[in-house]
């Protein structure tokens, strides 16, 4: 990237500022494709905004059971991506966290016994926990020929009353019934990696292909031919920073060190995470937004499981004992810096 002038351009949004980074165009090209790059970031907080009562988030926490709501695909979208990685954590991710938070504080669960079971066998570590892989059924879709239905949803109804419809029209989330939590989702912990792919897209139509976009430094996607040097670790008085060079993926990083402790655990109903810190690299960078902040609440050993067959995914963790566990560790990760 030495030989490519680099222009740089910052925005704030989402509740904190985003940054693009622009090569080899020249700077009044490269400022008109970053103001529409920003655009569509501002575009997508208007959909996905919990303290806007017009978003669509905000619509769907306010329907009622067997309500349905209208919605783009840019929100189909994100919610889909987060079914599936609900489904692939068991549970460890989960937008509907406040509810479950709120109803837990409030001094209940509202489960019986059968559903408690449900809740403990998603938790053991059987069936589809510890994968990337795809949703338990969350997603419906209509065809002409009829009425086509995914696997089975109940196991998920009660901590995320909400299901995807798909017709040949539009798209629909329509609110369940069954659930004592209720809902109230919030897309923080993967909407802003989902804003990155989405805005990338606007670049392509600029034929940008060579670009760092930073989401407030917690989520970073590197595109273009050569790579980027971005820093990852780091933040504590007993951890060394180091680099990684990223080409066509994202990194994303949760932890307390700025924040302090405001991850919640939707499976252990409990407001302290497993991790101090955790690094995640996909080449999507919803997922490893997302993935960042399942990771803080998982154990090791669950999160070797869900990485050991992903070698796109590579994650550096620092638990509560200080110590850094690598998983699927990068060849040119160094701590020369």
């Amino acid at each position: 990237m030495d030989e490519l002038s680099i222009h740089r351009f910052s925005h704030e949004a989402m509740s904190t500022f985003f940054e693009l980074l622009l090569a080899g165009e020249e700077e009044i090209y490269d400022r008109s494709a970053a103001q529409a790059f920003f655009k569509e970031i501002d575009r997508l907080e208007r959909l996905f905004s919990r303290f806007d009562p017009g978003s669509e988030i905000s619509m769907i926490n306010r329907l009622e059971p067997g309500e349905t709501l209208p919605i783009g695909i840019e929100t189909y979208e994100c919610l889909k991506t987060s079914f599936e990685l609900m489904a692939a954590t068991g549970g460890a991710f989960n937008i509907n966290f406040r509810a479950i938070k709120n109803k837990h504080s409030a001094g209940g669960d509202g489960l019986n016994k059968e559903k408690d079971e449900t809740r403990n066998s998603t938790e053991s570590g059987d069936s589809q926990n510890n994968k990337i892989g795809p949703a338990v059924g969350t997603v419906k879709t209509e065809t002409g020929s009829g009425q086509e239905s995914r696997p089975e949803k109940e196991a998920w109804v009660e901590l995320f009353p909400l299901e995807l419809l798909e017709t040949q029209t539009q798209y629909l989330a329509l609110r369940l019934e069954g659930s004592a939590y209720g809902l109230d989702l919030d897309v923080g912990a993967i909407g802003k990696g989902y804003a990155l792919e989405a805005a990338s897209n606007v670049l392509a139509s600029w034929e940008i292909d060579s670009f760092l976009a930073n989401a407030g430094e917690s989520t970073v996607l590197a595109r273009g031919k050569e790579a980027w040097p971005v820093t990852v670790g780091g933040g504590f008085d007993f951890l060394k920073a180091g680099r990684v060079s990223l080409k066509d993926r994202a990194l994303s990083g949760s932890g307390h060190e700025v924040k302090g402790e405001h991850i919640y655990d939707p499976r252990g109903r409990q407001s302290q995470s497993r991790q101090l810190a955790v690094w995640v690299s996909h080449p999507l960078p919803a997922l490893s937004d997302g993935l960042s902040t399942a990771f803080m609440v998982m154990d090791l050993e669950e999160i070797e499981a869900a990485t050991a067959a992903q070698p796109q995914i590579w994650t550096l963790v620092v638990g509560r004992d200080k110590n850094c566990y690598w998983f699927n560790r990068p060849a040119d990760f160094s701590q020369d810096i």
